[in-house]
């Protein structure tokens, strides 16, 4: 649990970077989760574990947040962070890829799309029974 005292400080950003990349390398550590949409994150977390169709850059997947608050992770240091777990990723098989989730659903209405979308794909009916069992299906 790396917190700080204020969002948006680079500094805290910098030495929670410091710090993970350390737990990552030296310790087996294999995820951050952070305070952000799942949704969104997830985007990065694709990018980062190099998914067919996740983006070209940290940059471009970041910039793509746009709710609130944006600034708490499309920035440059987050960039930094997630092109290096890229890098880290390359040579890992997918088990060992460590990965980038937020831990967030103030975007309700986004989750409840993306697991729709999911289900719809993956399993036609998981998806049938969300929609008759939860009214936003």
């Amino acid at each position: 649990m790396l917190g700080e005292a204020s969002h948006g400080t680079h500094e805290y950003y910098t030495w929670r970077t410091h710090i993970s990349q350390q737990l990552i390398r030296e310790k087996g550590f294999n995820f951050i989760a952070v305070e952000g949409d799942w949704p969104d994150c997830y985007s990065v977390n694709r990018y980062i574990k190099q998914y067919n169709h996740s983006g070209k850059s940290a940059q471009e997947v970041l910039s793509q947040f746009d709710r609130w608050p944006t600034w708490m992770w499309a920035n440059w240091e987050t960039v930094a962070l997630a092109e290096w777990l890229c890098d880290h990723n390359k040579e890992l098989p997918a088990g060992k890829k460590a990965g980038f989730y937020g831990l967030d659903v103030y975007s309700l209405w986004e989750s409840m799309n993306a697991i729709r979308r999911y289900l719809q794909r993956m399993d036609k009916n998981g998806a049938e029974s969300g929609r008759r069992s939860v009214f936003v299906f």
